[in-house]
């Protein structure tokens, strides 16, 4: 009269399994499991958790790529006449940059935006770069 009591993994019923997700409680195997900072959590949870960092809209990648441009030419225009001081200032226009296009953006995020921002500013300082070579 002893009965198996063994639990499997949700997504591999084969694999026997202690482990559960500490969100949705599902049985997970060491292979479905994630790591987290709060502790093992199933894929499916860390996916629908993820989405809802990605909060960028279309035209937040417009708005923010111009700003961001925009701004890095004007401050490339200013800063390229300081010579030393541009030690000093860049960190400050950056962050300056940054604040002004998290502004125009509401504060939205996504992995694509980021690299899409970054590489705007980059364009934005690049005629400053070049025009010293």
């Amino acid at each position: 009269m002893t009965e198996n009591l063994t639990t499997t993994c949700a997504n591999h019923p084969d694999r026997p399994t202690a482990l559960r997700c500490n969100r949705c409680d599902k049985y997970i195997c060491s292979k479905c499991a994630v790591l987290t900072p709060t502790g093992y959590r199933c894929k499916e949870c860390v996916n629908t958790q993820q989405k809802v960092f990605d909060t960028a809209q279309w035209y937040d990648y417009l708005t923010g790529s111009i700003t961001a441009a925009a701004l890095a030419y004007l401050a490339g225009l200013i800063l390229v006449q300081l010579s030393f001081f541009v030690l000093i200032l860049g960190p400050m226009a950056g962050v300056a940059i940054a604040e002004a296009v998290r502004f125009v953006i509401r504060r939205r995020r996504s992995r694509r935006l980021f690299i899409t921002l970054a590489a705007a500013t980059a364009l934005g300082a690049l005629p400053h770069l070049l025009g010293d070579l």
